[in-house]
């Protein structure tokens, strides 16, 4: 048996945790949930494992890619760890990213967290750095690309140059957002109470952020007073209006950051536009709508929901990427 494990990556979301393997490419991504049974307290799961009693609940032990419980979170990414080595000595070096708004505390949790689950030595990369190089771009590329990643509870938006970060702005916004608008909407207008998980189906299913068809997709809501089910058709017209206030928090935001660059800078953004990543880059017409706003070309990333993920894999493959940011 092989007691140090292979270097990896570790891309710890609210949403899902990635682990990139190194030379073998992301061999783990499954949701960032800890399952406890409710009368006990007991922790009887991790991940995408189905439950083991019938009182369980999921906690999310992350949020906004920092830990909010040290325990649960350590103990989930030990739980991966072993997943991915088969064994629980593996020792491996580990390349996580590091949110740009992150205080020296969340960096100093991050690093003991990391040690705390085996890990034998710790790099923190800025988030924003990982998203460009899981997009494509090239660590000595002195053309300014601008990265917009949209996570479930957060967008972060980096302008990125030469290989790090010029400038970053982190939105408390996300996807989730657009699952509670429109929860609002059809609670306002059809007066039925619909779950986020149907929600999140329904903007799977007909949502956009351009120019919505007429497109509908089938949820199940209760009425509030009677508790009565019943089916309801949410359109693509509603949830392209439950994308609205995110997507106007994030042109603000974008617009903001262009305007606080250097002329260079701002230049080159507005010539190569910016980039989605993050699961809320998949969205229908997002690009379009964002290009249409913001007045400048933007693409999405050919992986978008691993592109972080692929950032952080890169470095694991090439660890004198990251020498200087020990």
């Amino acid at each position: 048996m092989r007691i140090l494990g292979h270097d990896l990556a570790l891309d710890l979301g609210a949403a899902s945790t990635q682990i990139y393997v190194r030379k073998r490419g992301i061999v783990l991504n499954e949701p960032s949930l800890v399952l406890r049974d409710e009368s006990t307290g007991e922790v009887v799961g991790f991940g995408a494992e189905e439950p083991r009693t019938a009182d369980s609940v999921a906690v999310c032990p992350v949020s906004r890619g920092v830990p909010t419980d040290h325990e649960l979170t350590r103990r989930l990414i030990r739980h991966f760890l072993r997943k991915v080595h088969g064994h629980s000595f593996s020792r491996p070096r580990m390349v996580i990213a590091l949110p740009a708004d992150s205080t020296g505390l969340a960096r100093d949790v991050l690093r003991d967290m990391a040690f705390e689950a085996e890990a034998r030595q710790v790099y923190l990369v800025q988030h924003g750095l990982a998203a460009a190089l899981g997009a494509g771009v090239q660590l000595g590329d002195p053309t300014a690309h601008m990265i917009v990643d949209l996570g479930c509870d957060t967008t972060r938006i980096a302008v990125v140059s030469r290989g790090s970060v010029v400038r970053a702005v982190t939105v408390h916004a996300g996807g989730r957002d657009v699952n509670r608008a429109l929860i609002a909407q059809v609670r306002h207008e059809h007066h039925q109470v619909i779950g986020e998980h149907d929600a999140e189906q329904a903007k799977q299913r007909v949502g956009t952020a351009w120019k919505p068809s007429r497109a509908r997709a089938t949820v199940r809501g209760t009425d509030p007073e009677t508790k009565g089910e019943s089916v309801l058709l949410v359109t693509a017209e509603e949830v392209y209006r439950a994308t609205r206030a995110l997507v106007n928090t994030v042109v603000r935001a974008a617009t903001r950051l262009i305007e606080e660059c250097s002329p260079e800078t701002a230049e080159d953004v507005t010539d190569h536009g910016a980039t989605l990543t993050g699961g809320g880059a998949l969205m229908h017409g997002l690009p379009d709508r964002l290009h249409a706003e913001l007045g400048i070309p933007v693409q999405r990333a050919e992986r978008p929901v691993e592109a972080v993920a692929l950032g952080l894999g890169r470095c694991v493959d090439d660890f004198s990427l990251i020498r200087k940011d020990r």
